[in-house]
């Protein structure tokens, strides 16, 4: 195994223990300002990875792709989680409320399975660094994003910095 490998691999598995329910969405936002973000979102990623065309053309085609296997699975994830208010709402049986765990339980492990399929597909395209550099993103375009909208909502409440 050469060094790049390993180092994805390490990702990999870094990343599959790092996500237990991965399939959450990453802002309240729904809507034309989520579609909106996300058109930044891929314009910021397209100028931080540095992709040439025909690269960044694959890239995205997977990146669709991954985004909408996401959605899918949270939405089933929000359907379980709608299941369990209703049978606490019913004062359900410890049988049901386990069955409704379990499929929590097996959609995050589908989760885990579709995000390393996601990666290994981005390895097969992208050199280690790149990966590496996509990771970075997105972890830090979300927590980034939070922050500005969080620095927002005190600005109009009158309690943050003007």
């Amino acid at each position: 195994m050469t060094p790049g490998q390993l180092m994805v691999t390490i990702t990999l598995v870094l990343l599959a223990f790092a996500s237990p329910l991965a399939a959450q969405d990453p802002l309240p936002i729904e809507g034309p300002a989520a579609e909106r973000i996300e058109q930044y979102k891929k314009i910021r990623m397209m100028e931080f990875l540095k992709l040439d065309e025909e690269t960044s053309i694959r890239f995205f085609s997977r990146y669709n792709r991954f985004v909408e296997e996401l959605k899918a699975l949270n939405d089933r994830k929000n359907a379980y989680i709608d299941e369990l208010q209703v049978l606490v709402r019913r004062e359900a049986s410890d049988r049901e409320f386990q069955k409704q765990f379990d499929q929590l339980e097996a959609l995050g492990a589908e989760t885990v399975e579709i995000r390393n399929q996601y990666l290994d597909d981005l390895s097969a395209l992208l050199p280690p660094e790149k990966v590496a550099a996509y990771i970075v993103f997105e972890r830090n375009f979300y927590r980034n994003l939070r922050d500005l909208l969080r620095d927002a909502a005190k600005e109009r409440s009158g309690r943050g910095p003007r």
